[in-house]
């Protein structure tokens, strides 16, 4: 008794084999009418009658072959699809069909006017190639209308030029490998010369006549069959499309019988070496039920994970070593160990393995694993301009396998390479690069080339890196951007870039007073860093000012190769010139003011003012100083006595002038003390009078009496006169006058005068 999967399997077969049937032996267009689905509730009832009446039509032209509606149902139903106007599921039914072209519309009813949208899409260009709307007034004009879009549905099927009998424009796919297995056929093929597929289709049967279904369509030349009947021939055959969507011609049909086979072993891993892969794998531990013994595997390789594989080892016991006769311990194999040998550098491969029996039944593929051989030294790089050395470097392989480096050398790059150091690994792979330095038999300002292998063991290494070279090099460049700067107090400053080359290891300064003389080392500098020297004195005694000095620098690398020589001159800066113009205003009260003109040099920061009050004594005494000012006040100075002063200017770099020409001052003396005092008394007043003072600015006189505590101030007069009532008769009083000009100085006293009252 069929099940139910079976039962619809066997409906499904026998409409497709129908279908065929139909059309063998001559060209047929292969048709299908979807149920034109109702728009809205109106519409129930037409559609059914719409699809009927289209169909009857197209049935009654013996060049169109539409596919029953039963059949059509009892194929959808055993793929669970369904019947509507999706693009993409109507392409896949039509593909699974093998049709030609589906017809798809629906019906819509508003009021009496009945509209019907029809397409036709095309299978094979995957579009639609026929869009019509037509509309119906009333249900008594719809057969007249839905006869006319019939005929027009008609007419453009067989306008289709696929179905012209053209013959296919390129050859089909050739070298096509089966591998059979447990419900699963593997496939894959070449494509034939000159030609450039971008899809392929495949087709099966159950017999090698057919009909042939269409099972799959693929981009890559490689087709998996799945959940097929075991002990069950199949037939299949393959066509390619091109860019066009253009048919090529069928490949041969070809035969596979599923059965029973072995598990897939189980891949562990796959490592990287120098041109190979060590592969390490386990038979699959779960029984697949297979009766027969285990013979041996296949392995599959690809450049990419998707394929297409291709068998690269066919592998038996005795390839393993474990004896001629391998059937009972094949399987008792724990472990085993392959390697893929003469590959590429730096090259991933995708390997997928196969286990077979005693009856060369393969096993399912395993799981695809991948593996990287190890690529060529990259990064290499070589330093040159050094003397008598080169000093490569690269990136090591981050590879355990890895047990060390071969370099080569060469004085041509593309010929006579020699090998030269072997470097081996001691310690693990780091980031850190792996260094050599060449100093074995360079010549000077010499190219020399070089490339560096990775090995395994002194017979395996890659192939050889990128070929670089470098250059040995002679006298250290001379230094550039020498400069002196001038203007600087009893030194010159030495400035120059620093050297670009890596082996100077210092410079050495040259100097002379004159520029055709005798230059003499004065300073040797360590460090290729240093950039200045300053020469501020020789064996310990200054540099002159404002005299020039000329100079020479040369750099010296550590064998003391010196460079040519570059030249400088420097002039020390002169010190400011002694102020000019320096006069004072004599005569003044207790203070002497100073003007002096500015010096000419811009970077004039003070003036010093020095005195001298003795002319027994001739020392200057520093009393002030001013900043960018020509003018000094010097007070608090004694009355009427002489001073003489200079003036000294100090820049910016404390540089010091001669002194200024010295001018003298004496300061306003006191008025003289009044003289020739006359005091009488004359009845009861006192009466004194005395001469009038020379000097003509006194302003008054000032009358002061003498008393036990001191002097007591009794009047001021300007007039050289005083009058007051005399004492009492017994008593006295004694005067003291002094005199006080307009500037306020105040003579020393009088002479005293007593006064006797009676």
């Amino acid at each position: 008794m069929l099940t139910k999967n079976r039962y619809f399997y066997f409906i499904a077969l026998v409409v497709i084999m129908l279908f065929y049937s139909l059309a063998h032996g001559e060209t047929k267009i292969k048709v299908s009418v979807f149920n034109f689905q109702p728009a809205n509730l109106d519409a129930a009832s037409f559609g059914a009658t719409v699809t009927n009446q289209i169909m009857n039509y197209l049935m009654a032209d013996p060049a169109l072959s539409v596919l029953e509606r039963k059949e059509l149902e009892a194929f959808l139903a055993l793929n669970d699809l369904q019947q509507n106007d999706n693009p993409e599921n109507i392409i896949a039914i039509g593909d699974r069909l093998g049709l030609n072209a589906i017809i798809v519309g629906n019906v819509e009813k508003k009021g009496t006017v009945i509209q019907i949208n029809c397409r036709i899409f095309s299978i094979e260009q995957r579009r639609p190639i026929f869009t019509k709307q037509i509309r119906a007034l009333g249900e008594a004009r719809l057969q007249s209308e839905v006869e006319g879009l019939s005929e027009a549905i008609k007419k453009a099927l067989l306008g289709m030029s696929s179905f012209k009998d053209e013959k296919s424009t390129f050859k089909g796919p050739i070298n096509i490998q089966k591998r059979a297995g447990n419900r699963r056929v593997y496939l894959s093929w070449e494509n034939a010369p000159q030609t450039a597929p971008t899809a392929y289709e495949i087709f099966r049967a159950q017999a090698k006549e057919g009909p042939f279904v269409k099972v799959g369509q693929v981009t890559r030349p490689e087709f998996l069959d799945q959940n097929l009947e075991n002990n069950v021939t199949y037939y299949y055959r393959i066509r390619a499309l091109n860019e066009k969507g253009m048919a090529s011609e069928y490949s041969d049909v070809f035969a596979a019988e599923t059965a029973l086979t072995p598990n897939p072993p189980v891949i562990l891993r796959a490592d990287g070496h120098i041109k190979s892969i060590v592969l390490v794998w386990t038979p699959n531990p779960i029984s697949s039920g297979d009766p027969y013994r285990l013979r041996g595997y296949k392995l599959y390789r690809a450049n990419t994970e998707k394929g297409p594989y291709k068998e690269v080892a066919n592998i038996l016991g005795m390839d393993l070593g474990i004896g001629i006769d391998t059937a009972s311990t094949l399987d008792k194999l724990f472990k085993v160990t392959y390697t893929d040998k003469g590959l590429a550098d730096g090259e991933t491969y995708y390997y997928k393995l196969t286990a077979y029996n005693e009856k060369n039944m393969e096993s399912d593929f395993s799981q695809v694993v991948k593996g990287t051989t190890l690529p060529v030294v990259t990064g290499l790089e070589a330093q040159g301009n050094m003397i008598r050395e080169i000093r490569l470097s690269w990136r090591p392989l981050a590879s355990p396998e890895v047990k060390g480096y071969f370099v080569y050398r060469s004085t041509k790059e593309d010929v006579g390479f020699t090998k030269i150091k072997r470097i081996d690994i001691t310690e693990s792979v780091s980031d850190k690069r792996i260094t050599f330095r060449d100093t074995e038999g360079l010549a000077d300002n010499m190219v020399y080339y070089y490339r560096v292998t990775a090995f395994e063991t002194p017979e395996v290494e890659t192939s050889f890196s990128k070929t670089v070279s470098a250059r040995t090099k002679g006298k250290p460049p001379t230094p550039e951007g020498f400069t002196a700067v001038s203007g600087l107090v009893k030194a010159v400053e030495l400035r120059w870039l620093p050297s670009s080359d890596p082996d100077v290891e210092g410079y050495n300064i040259y100097a002379s007073s004159r520029s055709d003389g005798e230059f003499v080392l004065i300073k040797r500098l360590e460090g290729k860093n240093t950039t200045r020297y300053l020469d501020d004195s020789r064996d310990g005694v200054k540099l002159e000012d404002n005299k020039t000095y000329y100079y020479r620098i040369t750099a010296f690398n550590r064998v003391n190769v010196e460079s040519l020589s570059a030249a400088t001159v420097g002039t020390t800066k002169a010190r400011p010139s002694r102020p000019k113009g320096l006069v004072a205003e004599t005569g003044k009260v207790k203070m002497a003011p100073l003007l002096w003109q500015a010096n000419p040099e811009s970077d004039i920061v003070y003036y010093h003012i020095f005195r001298n009050d003795s002319l027994e004594n001739r020392e200057f005494i520093h009393i002030g100083k001013v900043e960018r000012r020509t003018s000094f006040v010097d007070q608090g100075l004694k009355d009427g006595k002489t001073y003489r002063y200079a003036v000294q200017a100090e820049d910016k770099d404390g540089l010091l002038s001669e002194f200024s020409e010295i001018v003298t001052i004496t300061t306003k003396p006191l008025p003289s003390s009044p003289r020739e005092i006359d005091a009488q008394i004359r009845g009861s007043i006192v009466y004194l009078r005395w001469s009038p003072n020379p000097e003509g600015d006194i302003a008054y006189y000032t009358v002061y009496e003498k008393r036990f505590l001191g002097n007591e101030k009794i009047a001021t007069v300007t007039n050289p006169e005083f009058t007051e009532v005399a004492p009492p008769k017994g008593k006295t009083k004694t005067y003291i006058i002094t005199a006080t000009d307009r500037d306020g100085l105040e003579s020393e006293p009088s002479k005293e005068v007593t006064i006797a009252g009676r």
